[in-house]
């Protein structure tokens, strides 16, 4: 038996070992995926062409230049304390709840940004689907959401008196 093929052995089966512990290690997560628990977390670009995911580049761009109507899917409260300076509050729509009918006013055309905190929010993924089940057909997903954006020291707008 030559090195190279005890060396590729060798490297298949830590290989097979590998995904076996991972496996194991994930068992509860493959378990809950199977079961479609994430289902609502992902969509297919085919079923939702309009929608696509952007970075802080282009979400400051569409802001700086005006571009884009930008759409925040947090709570009230979060809104109130700090939002993208322009932002429109639209926190339940992605769950269920009716888009409000100034949102449903905006051009079905015009581009639309969408945020949420960020990380693993999925609220501005279910108002992006909503939004296009709507007509609308341009729609961002700024993925970074709340805590890039403040993360990057870019403007921020809050309420009166909040701190």
């Amino acid at each position: 038996m030559s090195d190279a093929g005890k060396v590729l052995r060798q490297a298949l089966a830590i290989g097979a070992l590998s995904l076996v512990v991972a496996a194991a290690v994930h068992l509860p997560l493959i378990k809950r995926f199977a079961r479609g628990e994430f289902r609502d977390s992902f969509f297919r670009a085919a079923d939702y062409p309009g929608v696509r995911l952007i970075a802080l580049e282009e979400t400051e761009e569409l802001w700086a230049g005006g571009a884009a109507v930008f759409l925040d899917a947090r709570a009230a409260g979060l809104f109130g304390r700090g939002r993208v300076p322009g932002a429109r509050n639209v926190p339940s729509a992605g769950g269920g709840e009716e888009v409000p009918e100034e949102v449903l006013a905006l051009p079905k055309d015009g581009t639309l940004v969408v945020y949420c905190e960020g990380g693993d929010c999925q609220s501005s993924l279910a108002l992006a689907r909503r939004l296009h089940d709507e007509g609308f057909r341009d729609i961002r997903v700024f993925g970074g959401g709340w805590a890039e954006w403040t993360g990057a020291g870019l403007p921020l707008e809050k309420d009166d008196g909040q701190e």
